[in-house]
């Protein structure tokens, strides 16, 4: 049996990793290795030099900066976006850092580009900034030198090229930037050895056009300051087994309130020493608002009985529930667990008990193409006894195929009223659903706010449809003001987590302003 791809299509958007998430309009992905390296909220996310001017009043300093002082713009445009000092003026920040950044200041590029980038006081421009960021890169500022390292590791704004990648990757740890130093040695698998030697040995350099070749006169490279790399590329993961302490970081990195509050996250590597009897619950409440990282956690406890009874059957149910919802965890661990010797023994005879489980499951497997010994009508067929049980997950699911044709000829209206059954037997899952139907069936004059602050609400609590669905709604203006950078960020954030329609909408959104210049023409 081969495993579907289950591969998260958003885990190459590497580059806005740099970005401080809380702080930024466009979070970054979710590298393993950057979660390790996440800045605090209160770090600064733009780059701070040894200013000129730092104890010049603010009259002294406009006028200096309107003489044409890139150190005095850039500084005045500082003070503008933090407000310190000055009242804060995104808008007129970002002018005067623009100026400084045209006479070349590294630190103004940079700072520029993360405007661009983020869409604050300007508009949103990824090409641009990469533009800028490829400056400031080349003036040697480890920072950017990362930060397109790292671009070149996604297919979005410029074509996925490792090499590239460890190049830039390389200069930065060189220079001293510490998480370049951790995250070169992820990239270190995807280039040649025979490529890295002449990195190292200064036999490599890019060519005016940017792309690559290998220089055998003295190099042209001179030594960088700093930078860091994240490898969004998961695919690695299915290949090995998934450990307890890859299924802890992903709940990590959701950066939900409830889990920093009720659910103490230490750097634990087992899910024992992780978690206790008094945190299952809030995961299951995770589970049922559609988090497919808490839904392939508690699928993992059934699975080897720690906290819970051992329970295969419960195990598969949340692996599928997880899978479905895109998890590229959930996908490998279930093909795992139904390889075991005795699981279709103890499936077939639950399902001859007519346990809902077991219904649900044998559905699930014959769906995510596990298992071919079902037809389309048998498995349907279990999926409905299951649901007629009161089987919550498989009501949501008979809704979806009757909302969608999947199995069924297509009746939206019944599959709302699916839908409806389970939110009445309180699955948050399913108003997301019913919330998520109404924002892709409106209009920009329908009133929609309500549903928006419902998605925001289960966005907050972990539901990956909801995210997504908040892109949408921002990039579209249903319920709240268009926003596009908004949507950029809230697509990327459900990308990464493995939502394939998401990955696909931001996509479409790069392309539609896509510049066509040959280095960002991607495939």
């Amino acid at each position: 049996m081969q495993i579907k791809n289950q591969i998260p299509l958003a885990i190459i958007l590497v580059f806005f990793l740099l970005i401080p998430a809380e702080l930024t309009a466009q979070d970054s992905t979710k590298s393993l290795a950057f979660k390790k390296n996440r800045p605090y909220r209160n770090n600064p996310y733009f780059y701070q030099p040894d200013l000129s001017y730092q104890i010049l009043q603010q009259f002294k300093l406009v006028q200096i900066a309107n003489s044409g002082d890139p150190l005095a713009q850039h500084e005045l445009g500082l003070r503008l976006l933090t407000g310190e000092g000055i009242a804060a003026d995104t808008i007129t920040a970002v002018y005067w850092i623009k100026k400084a950044a045209s006479q070349k200041l590294t630190s103004a590029l940079y700072n520029y580009g993360i405007m661009l980038i983020n869409g604050w006081g300007t508009e949103w421009n990824p090409f641009a900034a990469y533009e800028n960021f490829l400056l400031a890169a080349e003036a040697g500022m480890s920072q950017a030198q990362y930060v397109v390292g790292v671009l070149h590791t996604d297919n979005l704004i410029v074509p996925r090229d490792w090499n590239k990648s460890y190049y830039w990757i390389k200069k930065s740890a060189d220079g001293g930037y510490e998480p370049a130093k951790e995250v070169i040695l992820e990239l270190s698998p995807k280039v040649s050895s025979e490529f890295k030697d002449s990195v190292n040995q200064n036999k490599y350099a890019l060519t005016k056009d940017n792309t690559t070749k290998d220089d055998k006169d003295e190099s042209k490279i001179q030594p960088s300051i700093g930078l860091v790399f994240i490898d969004f590329d998961t695919q690695s993961d299915t290949l090995k087994d998934i450990t307890d302490e890859m299924l802890i970081s992903d709940l990590k990195n959701l950066n939900l309130t409830i889990v920093k509050d009720s659910i103490v996250i230490k750097n634990d590597s087992s899910l024992t020493s992780f978690f206790n009897e008094g945190k299952i619950n809030l995961l299951r409440n995770l589970a049922d608002v559609g988090s497919h990282e808490a839904q392939t956690i508690v699928g993992k406890l059934y699975e080897v009985g720690d906290f819970v009874g051992k329970n295969k059957l419960l195990a598969a149910e949340y692996y599928i529930r997880a899978t479905i919802l895109d998890s590229p965890r959930a996908a490998y661990l279930l093909w795992k667990l139904v390889r075991e010797k005795d699981f279709y023994t103890i499936l077939n005879d639950a399902v001859q008990f007519e346990d809902p489980t077991a219904q649900f499951v044998w559905y699930g497997l014959q769906k995510l193409g596990y298992e071919n010994r079902l037809s389309e009508k048998d498995a349907i067929d279990l999926l409905q006894k299951a649901a007629v049980q009161n089987h919550i997950p498989a009501i949501i699911e008979l809704g979806f195929n009757y909302y969608t044709g999947k199995y069924v000829n297509m009746d939206k209206s019944k599959g709302l009223d699916y839908w409806k059954i389970a939110e009445r037997f309180g699955s948050p899952e399913a108003s997301v659903r019913l919330a998520v139907s109404k924002v892709f069936g409106a209009t920009v004059n329908d009133d929609l706010n309500s549903e928006f602050l419902l998605l925001e609400k289960y966005e907050t609590s972990g539901s990956v449809l909801a995210q997504f669905a908040i892109g949408y709604c921002y990039e579209n203006g249903i319920g709240v003001s268009r926003n596009l950078p908004n949507a950029v960020e809230y697509y990327r954030n459900s990308a990464q987590r493995g939502n394939q329609y998401a990955y696909e909408q931001l996509k479409r959104l790069y392309d539609n302003l896509r510049p066509t210049d040959t280095i960002f023409k991607v495939n």
